[in-house]
């Protein structure tokens, strides 16, 4: 029974009460929250009313009828605290009797008394009433910031347990986070919430926990990631499920060692704990994503395929990415007799059926004469764990379930990429490969490669060019044998002296000591001044030339290959003042191969024999002085090995978009943003460049597979197909022969 305490403000009651032992009481629960509280003389089997008399209803108002030992109900009502003296009718019990009572808010109202608000509650009343403070209370009167209120809820879980067991943190994810280790009481659901209550604040934990198998005696382990704010002395962790409730006290080792440490020692053998412990530490800090990268790496899981023999199911992974996107999982089965009924990725206790977004395709294991025909697969799973080894269920149709584990998988994104780039094989790729499966993923990937290159080290060899006209922007990567030539050239020619900044930006930031090296004596051999843009990783193409464009200085950029070498001095001239036409965005010069053949006079768009669009060249190994290639005039695009740009129209549509893999299709796709913006694209014949094509492109193995050039051609078609239909229906002087 709530028996009030010493000075506790009694209401003044107005009315009958019927066969009433005991009146309502009023309680402060915070400086602007009151509660009425009132033990009926017997069993209520509705929530009651609590209205005013006169005026306004209470709003908001909660409400919470709890059953006591004795049979009786506890009935309590919470609602703000009035400005003024304020009248209210209690209703419960027998039909039309009610309460009537006034609450003056100006004397003095005593905070709850946990003891007597517990006392007599039967068990499944107190979690009631513990979980709609927590809860829903704190919700509607915006009480979790309360301290006073934080109070009442620590008190309430103390008195609930006087000695309770002890969570204890058992591994460090970061410096703000670790693992906990707790159990749970034989018999019971799983919890449905977990709390964090200290004397000063509560929290609620927004993770679920993972959860053990029961051990001998019917005890279950959990564990759960915690911050530091977790760390406060006397911290209580309650857990609470349907009609039952768990306190458990925090402990907070001071020499709380790393993730894969704990792992090692404690010779964990459940690899859903460990998934649980990945997936926590992945969600943290970059230091919590580290530990998760070392666990997996220091403390990999066995790798299992299926081996069936000749006439049973076999399988293996081969390929299982985490990206944003879903996980791109790849392999092969075997199922001479059609025993498999599907496969799964086991995420958690989840099985998701790789079925959606699967790609099939035929293939072969083994080798010489032990060659067997298999089903090749790639499939984007929607599930988002950042796993190096998730785990996989292959079903067979009597219902028996065969893991699978892949090796191990890259950490690092660009062999992440290059992994993702061996998924399918290019002979079967097929646009529906790359929209449902292959696309989303690479996409994913590449998103974040370019999110973590970091910034460039920039180094000028020699005193920089105050004002130049043009910024020369030249990417390196790897293959520099074209280097002495080119700046040779550029030294050789008075209008780059005079008009020019050369700037390089090495993308094989592995080579920056020789290359810097070498530019510096090139320097001392030239007289030629040049700024070395040193990226802190290989990026690609795009990146590099839009790092590169960032660190120009003039009024034009003019973005050139590595490997394109000027016929002869003066070729900048006539592009630049191709350029002084306002309605033109975007010009390119002749090309030609080392044999002097046309390379390119311009850039059209065709479809290939499976109906995609390409990127083709006008007059491509037609004589040099082919007269159709002769003809400035008007392009639907130029080549990136030499393109000149405006420096405000570069910037204004963003430069080299950098989601194309590896290298292809910036250079249109850059081209088309040009026209866009309602400007021309124009081809300069007067100037000539030497392009040894691909030279430097050939070091990259993903790339000669075709995989990334067959990507990054379906990117640029689902971006630009309709203005490339728009532009190849028209009729450009000088089409391809």
């Amino acid at each position: 029974m709530l028996e009030p305490a010493r000075d506790v403000f009694t209401p003044i009651v107005i009315g009958p009460v019927p066969d009433a032992a005991d009146g309502p009481q009023v309680f402060a629960l915070s400086g602007g929250v009151l509660m009425l509280a009132w033990d009926a003389p017997s069993r209520v089997w509705n929530s009651g009313r609590l209205e005013t008399s006169s005026g306004a209803p209470l709003a908001p108002l909660g409400a919470l009828r709890l059953l006591r030992e004795d049979g009786r109900t506890r009935l309590l009502f919470a609602f703000r605290r009035p400005d003024a003296a304020l009248s209210l009718s209690l209703f419960a019990g027998a039909v039309g009797r009610s309460v009537e009572v006034r609450v003056e808010p100006t004397r003095e109202i005593p905070a709850v008394d946990v003891e007597t608000l517990l006392a007599g509650l039967v068990p499944v009343a107190r979690v009631s009433l513990i979980t709609t403070l927590l809860e829903t209370w704190a919700s509607i009167f915006r009480l979790r910031g309360n301290r006073a209120y934080a109070r009442l809820i620590y008190g309430l879980a103390r008195a609930t347990s006087a000695q309770p067991a002890v969570m204890r943190a058992v591994a460090r994810l970061d410096g703000e986070t670790a693992l906990v280790e707790g159990g749970l009481p034989a018999g019971v659901a799983p919890p449905t919430a977990l709390h964090c209550i200290s004397p000063n604040r509560f929290s609620r934990l927004p993770a679920a926990p993972r959860i053990g198998a029961p051990d001998g005696r019917g005890q279950r382990r959990f564990y759960l990631a915690l911050g530091n704010a977790e760390q406060e002395p006397e911290t209580l962790v309650l857990l609470s499920g349907s009609g039952w409730l768990a306190v458990r006290r925090l402990e907070w080792p001071a020499d709380l060692g790393s993730l894969a440490r704990w792992w090692r020692a404690n010779g964990k053998a459940d690899p859903a704990l460990r998934e649980y412990a990945v997936a926590v530490a992945a969600q943290g800090s970059e230091a919590a994503r580290a530990a998760a990268v070392e666990l997996q790496l220091q403390a990999p899981l066995p790798a299992r395929a299926l081996s069936g023999g000749p006439h049973l199911p076999s399988a293996e992974i081969d390929l299982a990415l985490a990206t944003s996107a879903g996980l791109l999982a790849g392999g092969w089965v075997r199922d001479p007799l059609g025993l498999v009924a599907g496969l799964d990725l086991i995420d958690g206790e989840t099985l998701v059926p790789l079925t959606e977004a699967r790609h099939d395709f035929s293939g072969q294991v083994g080798q010489g004469d032990e060659t067997v025909p298999v089903t090749g697969f790639a499939a984007l799973a929607p599930a988002h764990m950042d796993l190096l080894q998730p785990r996989f269920a292959l079903r067979v149709k009597s219902g028996e379930r065969h893991m699978l584990v892949p090796a191990p998988q890259p950490a690092d994104l660009s062999e992440k990429r290059s992994r993702a780039l061996k998924a399918i094989p290019p002979q079967f790729l097929t646009d529906t490969a790359l929209a449902r499966c292959l696309g989303p993923a690479l996409a994913a990937i590449q998103h974040d490669f370019v999110a973590q290159v970091g910034s460039p080290r920039v180094i000028a060899i020699g005193e920089r060019v105050a004002a130049p006209e043009v910024s020369i922007v030249v990417p390196l990567y790897r293959v520099l044998d074209f280097l002495r030539f080119q700046i040779g050239a550029f030294a050789a020619d008075p209008a780059i002296r005079d008009r020019a900044e050369i700037i390089y930006v090495l993308d094989s930031p592995e080579q920056a000591d020789g290359v810097e090296h070498l530019l510096r004596g090139l320097h001392i051999l030239y007289d030629l001044s040049v700024v070395l843009v040193v990226m802190p990783r290989n990026a690609g193409f795009a990146v590099a030339s839009n790092a590169g464009a960032r660190e120009a200085r003039g009024r034009v950029i003019a973005q050139v290959n590595s490997d394109v070498i000027p016929v002869a001095s003066g070729w900048l001239s006539p592009l630049v003042a191709a350029l002084a036409d306002d309605s033109i965005g975007a010009v390119g010069p002749k090309l030609l191969f080392d044999d002097g053949s046309l390379q390119h006079a311009g850039m059209y768009f065709a479809r290939g024999v499976r109906g995609q669009w390409l990127n083709h060249h006008y007059h491509k190994g037609m004589p040099r002085d082919y007269a159709p290639a002769n003809v400035a005039r008007a392009v639907p695009a130029v080549t990136g090995a030499c393109v000149l740009m405006r420096r405000a129209l570069y910037e204004a549509v963003g430069g080299f978009t950098e989601d194309y893999v590896i290298g292809d299709y910036e250079d249109s796709d850059l081209c088309l943003k040009v026209r866009a913006k309602g400007l021309a694209v124009r081809y300069v014949p007067e100037a000539e460049l030497y392009h040894l094509e691909r030279r430097s492109m050939r070091v990259s193995p993903d790339h000669g597979r075709g995989t990334a050039s067959a990507y990054n051609a379906w990117l640029h078609a689902q971006r630009w197909s309709d203005t490339m239909s728009s532009l190849m229906a028209e009729t450009w002087t000088g089409d391809a022969a």
